[in-house]
């Protein structure tokens, strides 16, 4: 594993992390809505959830796009001029 694998692996953790907790939250209703009345009105408790699909498919997306560049940098990489023969 060369330092640009790592690179790419902590890169990908963190988005990954930042993939699951940036998704869009969606509500959960508990109780009952209805109006009983025009003058009652029944409370509404609204549960803040992260949305479960859309977090598992930005996941997938980061670790697929994750692995493809563990992959592609897993050659040797020189850095330097290539010799010539003359």
């Amino acid at each position: 594993m060369n330092i640009y694998q790592r690179i790419v692996l902590v890169l990908g953790a963190a988005a990954l992390v930042a993939a699951i907790l940036t998704a869009p939250t969606i509500y959960i209703i508990s109780g009952t809505h209805a109006k009983l009345s025009a003058q009652v009105a029944v409370p509404i408790e609204l549960q803040p959830l992260v949305s479960p699909t859309t977090a598992l498919i930005h996941s997938i997306g980061v670790i697929g796009v994750t692995v493809l560049l563990f992959f592609a940098l897993k050659g040797d990489i020189k850095i330097g001029r290539k010799k010539t023969k003359k």
